[in-house]
């Protein structure tokens, strides 16, 4: 599965600070900053590549730390969906 973004969303890092900003094609539906972590920076790279949902899992899977990543995975998900930078799935 496949996250579908909302165009005109682009992720930038301002003084180290990683940012989720909607240009023009996206005011009207999402706010125009959003502050992730640098973990969320990492998912949000991967969805804006096109990386099917399974390869993001495994990757949190490999890791030490995957039940606390998992609930950060989950969250991150469930809040960009609600912001209207997700909008939709496919598979």
């Amino acid at each position: 599965m496949h996250f579908i973004l909302h165009k005109g969303i682009v992720l930038t890092k301002v003084s180290d600070v990683n940012l989720l900003v909607a240009t023009r094609d996206a005011w009207e539906d999402c706010p125009y900053v959003k502050l992730i972590t640098p973990t969320e920076a990492i998912f949000w790279s991967y969805i804006e590549k096109d990386a099917d949902q399974k390869e993001i899992l495994t990757e949190i899977e490999q890791s030490e730390e995957k039940d606390l990543l998992m609930k950060l995975y989950n969250s991150f998900i469930k809040r960009m969906k609600e912001s209207g930078y997700i909008i939709g799935e496919e598979d």
